[in-house]
């Protein structure tokens, strides 16, 4: 130690500023290595075997160790100057501080101690802890004044006696290095309580590039060189109100609630761009909400960004979510940063009580409106084919802004990919239900729609109805915005038929029909997972169908509804009370709701008078005549597959009365026949289906019925 080459200050260059960092660390390492030798010269291990000097770094008794803290330790470096090295120390000190007054420059280092309001000591702690990782040779010094060749790091005990003012003691600036506050933050949280101060990954960055990179969870916005990821197309109101209480002087909490993909961050990313302001975005999502902050408001501090934090929502037992937790909320700005704004982002009202004035602004769901203006927006100069509109895009999905931008991201990419200038109506479907979060999965079936309207033979009359209703989807927007039903028709907007008719009549299969020309997703509704005989269950199940239906922007298809949509009864006990109470709120929920309800009953009389007032369309299911059931047989059969022509589809037709249900599964139940035998369908196999179907239903055929085609059924 007594034969290091010590480094000097450039007092040569005393009138001139740090043109870099790296000069002016030149410097602080000369005055760093001035204190550190003067450290080892008046420590010296006093005791009785002074030859023990020359092991230090490697072995020293416990007795000397023991001896040295007692007499030096608590008293620090500056207690055994003598006047020539005190005139040293500051005279170094003033030429450092005078060639900074002259500095034009704004280094990092600067700027971390400005933005962390960092004193004289916890400077000289940061240019300690900065030193052993510019100079490996800081890693031996430090080793060797701590006698432990293990320990390259300086501790705080290590700082404190080096930068110890006169006049306190060791324990009182020790305790600040327990302290959570903007200088302990700087260092790795392990490895400071473990007594080593090394600075944490994202201060050393900074300190050598000015910035930071990205960190898990984190992102930093600069609003001066980047621009957010789309236009603001609506929630110009919001954006004003935000940038008035940002421009207003003072610390304070700005919330901005609103479901997700609402637009919350896309509007705090919007007031950067405008104000030309850093913003820290940070995802508290993450199983250490609490660690997260501490990088996010340090990254915030180093950069001079505000904080905007999101994703604080907790959840209960069942997945519910839950409002942000007040200690999480006061535990950021405990930490006090740097900007008086801070932003925080939550789905539910902020109810807690901060101690920083809060406003909280709140992002309405889209109305349609808005979202026919997203659409456009994000859809660009890329058409839509298939008579598609975006006013029916804008009535069938009550997507957010986000769910908008992404559904049209991925239409507008694949009809590129396409080399395609339009996007079609099945595509553009297919990618807004991309973009829908539900679980009607646990309370309803997902149904594929298999049949188009080629598939539907019925009278002409029940026909025209069902693509009456389907209009009622495609033509909403122009019939309630555009010529103003909506001052007329304040509720009850959304679309409910009423399909009434015996089995197999086809209510299944017409509306699979209407899921197809819509291009809308269909469930159907478990009445065994919904009704209930505990008190309170079934509207409960309702309410989740409900609002799980307003997510997906589905068809709900109740089959057999007359079992939940049955009359109201007299009230002679709890049980008749009950049920009348769920009668009547469904009733409620199907008003309310603005989405498609398609229900199904085998028994119409049974339906309650109230309900069947708030149904839009009822269609009946006619029992098929002999015409109907030909054209039945027909149409059930693949063009694929092989038929013979002796088949007499005029007899099947008039001497069975099935319903269409029936002939699907006779048509079927050929098809295997003539597949185990190595034939084309023919007359002798549908005969036997037939027979075989009528035997399901206990109904004798006699030979005599068949006439002409009896001897078929021996074969």
């Amino acid at each position: 130690m007594e034969e290091y080459d010590l480094r000097d200050v450039a007092y040569e260059k005393i009138n001139r500023g740090y043109a870099s960092q790296w000069d002016l660390m030149a410097d602080l390492f000369a005055w760093l290595d001035l204190r550190l030798y003067f450290f080892y010269k008046h420590h010296q291990w006093l005791g009785p075997k002074n030859d023990m000097r020359n092991m230090m770094g490697l072995v020293v008794s416990r007795e000397e160790f023991e001896h040295n803290l007692a007499k030096a330790a608590q008293l620090g470096l500056a207690a055994h100057l003598d006047g020539e090295e005190i005139a040293q120390l500051e005279s170094s000190g003033t030429a450092i501080q005078a060639r900074l007054a002259r500095t034009q420059a704004d280094f990092p280092l600067l700027r971390l101690i400005q933005r962390c309001g960092l004193d004289e000591f916890e400077q000289s702690c940061v240019v300690l802890a900065y030193a052993g990782v510019l100079d490996q040779k800081y890693e031996k010094l430090f080793a060797y004044l701590q006698d432990d060749i293990t320990r390259k790091a300086p501790s705080p005990a290590l700082a404190v006696q080096l930068f110890l003012p006169l006049g306190h003691t060791m324990e009182e600036y020790l305790s600040r290095f327990a302290r959570r506050d903007p200088f302990t933050s700087l260092f790795d949280r392990e490895r400071l309580s473990a007594g080593q101060l090394v600075l944490c990954p994202a201060v050393l960055e900074f300190l050598s590039t000015g910035t930071v990179a990205p960190l898990p969870g984190l992102r930093l916005l600069d609003g001066a060189s980047e621009q957010p990821s789309g236009p603001l197309v609506i929630g110009q109101q919001v954006a004003r109100r935000l940038e008035a209480l940002f421009q207003e002087p003072g610390q304070r909490v700005i919330c901005l609630t609103g479901g997700p993909g609402a637009g919350k961050r896309f509007q705090v990313e919007h007031l950067m761009a405008r104000t030309g302001q850093r913003c820290v975005f940070l995802s508290l999502d993450c199983d250490c909400p609490e660690e997260r902050v501490q990088e996010g408001v340090l990254v915030a501090r180093l950069t001079g960004a505000c904080l905007c934090c999101g994703h604080m929502e907790g959840r209960d037992g069942d997945g519910k979510l839950l409002p942000p937790e007040e200690r999480l909320l006061q535990s950021i700005l405990d930490l006090e940063p740097a900007h008086e704004k801070v932003f925080f982002l939550s789905q539910l009202p902020i109810r807690a009580r901060l101690r920083r004035l809060t406003v909280e602004l709140e992002l309405p769901d889209t109305t349609e409106n808005e979202r026919i203006a997203l659409f456009r927006a994000f859809l660009g100069s890329t058409l839509l084919k298939d008579g598609l509109t975006v006013e029916e895009l804008a009535s069938k999905f009550r997507f957010s802004p986000r769910q908008v931008e992404l559904a049209c991201r991925q239409a507008v990419g694949l009809a590129r990919l396409d080399s395609q200038t339009a996007i079609s109506s099945r595509e553009m479907h297919q990618c807004c239900y991309h973009q829908v979060v539900h679980k009607l999965g646990d309370l309803a079936t997902p149904v594929r729609p298999a049949f188009g309207w080629d598939d539907v033979v019925m009278p002409q009359a029940q026909k025209r109805l069902l693509q009456h209703a389907c209009s009622h989807i495609k033509f909403r927007h122009k019939v309630y915005s555009d010529w103003g039903f909506d001052r007329k028709v304040t509720y009850g907007r959304g679309l409910s038929i009423l399909f009434a008719g015996a089995p197999g009549t086809g209510k299944t299969m017409c509306a699979q029909v209407i899921a197809n020309e819509l291009n809308m997703e269909m469930y159907k509704i478990n009445i065994s997972q919904i009704v209930s005989k505990y008190i309170g269950e079934t509207e409960k199940n309702l309410q989740a169908v409900f609002s799980e239906a307003k997510k997906s922007n589905c068809i709900l298809f109740f089959d057999e509804c007359d079992a939940i949509f049955g009359k109201r009864s007299e009230v002679k006990d709890a049980h008749d009370r009950n049920a009348n109470v769920e009668v009547a709120y469904l009733l409620q929920q199907i008003e309310e709701h603005d989405g498609v309800c398609i229900m199904a009953t085998n028994l119409i009389g049974n339906i309650d008078a109230a309900f069947m007032r708030r149904i839009t369309y009822v269609v009946h299911f006619p029992f098929p005549d002999p015409a109907m059931r030909e054209e039945i047989y027909r149409r059930t059969i693949p063009q694929k597959a092989p038929m013979s022509d002796d088949v007499d589809w005029a007899f099947l037709a008039e001497k069975f009365e099935l319903s269409g249900g029936h002939i699907k599964n006779i048509v079927l139940s050929a098809a295997f026949l003539a597949a185990l035998e190595g034939q084309p369908i023919g007359m002798s196999q549908l005969l036997r289906a037939a027979v075989g179907e009528l035997k399901k239903n206990e109904i004798v055929v006699v030979r005599e019925d068949l006439r002409e085609y009896a001897d078929l059924l021996d074969e």
